[in-house]
């Protein structure tokens, strides 16, 4: 018997993927939408993605509106599995998604998607706060260099003043709460306006 399945788009803080949920209440991601989330050619992804996988794993198959025949799926469990494995591969858009999903949970997400409520504001206000942070950052650290900053220690002693100025422990920028992830945010931009008009760093610091 084919496997019928409902899709929606799935929400990662600004990004998205088309999300499956088959007829039994499992999710999943299918291999073309895979395949255009991290741009493999479609050509081979199926064969590309088993061997990400292991060979000992098995595509369901499920039929869609998205496609006339049933499709290859990866299961929601072996979906974070190969997403893990193209970010160690250097998948641009894995990595970025990895980052953004550090301590949350996709069943969640999908949940979310497909109207099984939890707290889907709460989590979604987290990850594009996370992902702005990140996006703020460069900013920062292109003004460091501009005001003569060189070797990593001075970036290093820096940012983890910054950091403790702010309450946040040095590695801890994935996990902290949504109150911190906003006043980072917000120090980040200070910042960085400050030594663009004529602080050097270390005046700018002493302002936020």
């Amino acid at each position: 018997m084919t496997i019928k399945a409902d899709v929606t788009q799935v929400q990662i803080g600004f990004l998205s993927i088309e999300g499956l949920m088959s007829e039994n209440g499992d999710f999943g991601v299918g291999v073309p939408q895979a395949s255009d989330t991290f741009s493999f050619p479609i050509k081979h992804a199926s064969r590309d993605m088993k061997a990400l996988l292991g060979k000992d794993f098995q595509f369901p198959k499920w039929k869609t509106p998205l496609n006339s025949k049933a499709v290859n799926v990866i299961p929601l469990d072996r979906w974070s599995d190969l997403s893990f494995e193209l970010a160690l591969k250097g998948n641009e858009k894995a990595i970025e998604i990895g980052r953004a999903m550090h301590g949350l949970s996709w069943h969640q997400l999908f949940a979310d998607a497909f109207g099984i409520k939890f707290e889907k504001e709460e989590r979604q206000q987290l990850l594009m706060t996370r992902m702005a942070t990140k996006h703020d950052f460069r900013p920062l650290t292109d003004m460091l260099k501009f005001h003569g900053f060189v070797e990593p220690r001075e970036y290093a002693r820096f940012i983890g003043a910054f950091q403790t100025k702010l309450g946040i422990e040095s590695g801890t920028r994935d996990s902290i709460s949504i109150d911190k992830l906003v006043a980072l945010q917000g120090a980040q931009v200070k910042l960085t306006t400050l030594m663009e008009c004529g602080f050097n760093p270390w005046q700018a610091l002493s302002k936020i």
